[in-house]
């Protein structure tokens, strides 16, 4: 009796195992049935321009994608060419500009259309901090909203190509916003570069709502936003919790946000512009520390991409390099600004790509920059005569460029015609 009692009692235990078992099975199966059902009928329209964090990315597809306007020309680069179009255009314009809505390069297209006559509509999509991985996600995200241009314009500097602080290109705030507008599957394996970024990207392509994680989390928060709006609302009189409360309170919560009129570009007098030059050599001593080889190679491989890309789109690259000081330029080293200069043109020539190199020690000098890097006002204007200047003696550049004018003259040519449709005969 005894016996029979201890093979019943060990028996027990197998019972409520063998029950989680089956369940966690069936729970697989029918999570692995709703993948494959959504996979194929995607019931629910998600935007895929939606992001929790309004970014400088965020902000430039906004404006594109929302524009009627037909661009010929796009500008690429970091923030060293934002710098140098924002604030020569703040003076050209003669008011401020708000950099989370103004996109345009009016300076740019107004010496383009003296020099080659035509029309030009220069979209500016350079973002702080893109590096040549962001700068191919976010020309391919430019065609496939429908805005293909006729002319690319990128600015390099060495810091996109050997920046110290960023160990992938899946690091960069672009990236993790473009991520969702452009297919990854062709460039994955130079995307992702540790085991558990690998495993992200094959769950998100894979699995519908793994992929699909944020969205779900962006439609919670937009409901729980609105049921505690209308159950508790501002009170009559009381000041909203804005933005700006927000950043003050918690600095470091969502730092890449940025909303209406929070970065500005003002008009400068060139006495301003000099009293307000700042020394950001603690950064770049920072970003130029160690320099991963594997970085540089990631990185040139998208130039190429990118390259391959416009031949294949029949867009004209055009790759500059940007000036920065002479200072900046020997935190480096010598002879590794001297090599990258080198590899860059060495490169441009091997894959057919129009290069200039406009980093002139004498051309530019301090009074041209904000800080070591950043032009203001006045060395951006002088970069973009002297860019122009170069475009006009090489063959190839300046033949897209009156193309690409006369092409746009004839679209706005087309447009206002009452029936905008060509006349039989």
């Amino acid at each position: 009796m005894s016996t029979e009692r201890a093979v019943v009692d060990n028996a027990l235990p197998a019972q409520p195992a063998r029950r989680i078992k089956s369940t966690f099975l069936l729970a697989l199966v029918l999570f692995g049935a709703l993948n494959f059902y959504l996979d194929f009928n995607t019931p629910i329209p998600f935007d895929q321009y939606r992001f929790p964090v309004k970014g400088w990315a965020w902000w430039a597809m906004n404006d594109l994608r929302t524009s009627a306007d037909v661009h010929n020309v796009v500008l690429l680069g970091s923030s060293l060419v934002v710098s140098a179009i924002a604030a020569c255009d703040a003076n050209y314009h003669k008011k401020g500009l708000d950099l989370t809505q103004y996109h345009k390069a009016a300076y740019l297209d107004h010496r383009l259309r003296t020099t080659f006559g035509g029309s030009f509509s220069t979209f500016n999509l350079a973002l702080p901090g893109q590096m040549p991985s962001d700068a191919y996600l976010a020309l391919r995200a430019m065609v496939n909203c429908a805005h293909r241009p006729d002319v690319v314009i990128y600015g390099i500097a060495p810091r996109d190509f050997l920046d110290s602080t960023l160990s992938s290109p899946v690091d960069t705030e672009p990236f993790r916003y473009f991520r969702r507008l452009v297919n990854l599957d062709d460039v994955a394996n130079w995307m992702f570069r540790t085991p558990l970024a690998k495993l992200d990207w094959f769950l998100q392509r894979n699995f519908y709502l793994y992929g699909k994680a944020m969205d779900f989390q962006l439609a919670s928060i937009e409901l729980t936003t609105g049921l505690l709006s209308g159950l508790l609302p501002v009170p009559a009189g009381g000041k909203p919790f804005t933005w700006w409360d927000r950043t003050k309170l918690l600095p470091n919560y969502l730092p890449g946000e940025i909303i209406p009129n929070a970065v500005m570009s003002t008009p400068t007098t060139l006495k301003e512009a000099l009293a307000a030059y700042s020394d950001n050599t603690k950064e770049y001593q920072a970003r130029y520390k160690s320099p991963d080889p594997l970085t540089y190679k990631t990185q040139i491989y998208f130039l190429r991409e990118m390259a391959k890309f416009c031949r294949k789109e029949r867009i004209e690259l055009i790759v500059v390099n940007m000036p920065v000081t002479i200072e900046n330029a020997m935190i480096l080293h010598p002879q590794v600004f001297y090599n990258y200069k080198q590899a860059m043109r060495a490169i441009c020539d091997q894959d057919k790509i129009t290069y200039f190199d406009l980093c002139d020690f004498d051309a530019f000098r301090v009074p041209d920059f904000h800080d070591t890097v950043h032009m203001n006002a006045f060395g951006g204007t002088k970069f973009l005569d002297l860019l122009v200047q170069a475009l006009t003696v090489d063959m190839r550049a300046a033949s897209a460029l009156a193309l690409a004018g006369k092409e746009l003259d004839r679209h706005f040519f087309a447009e206002s015609r009452p029936d905008k449709r060509p006349r039989l005969h």
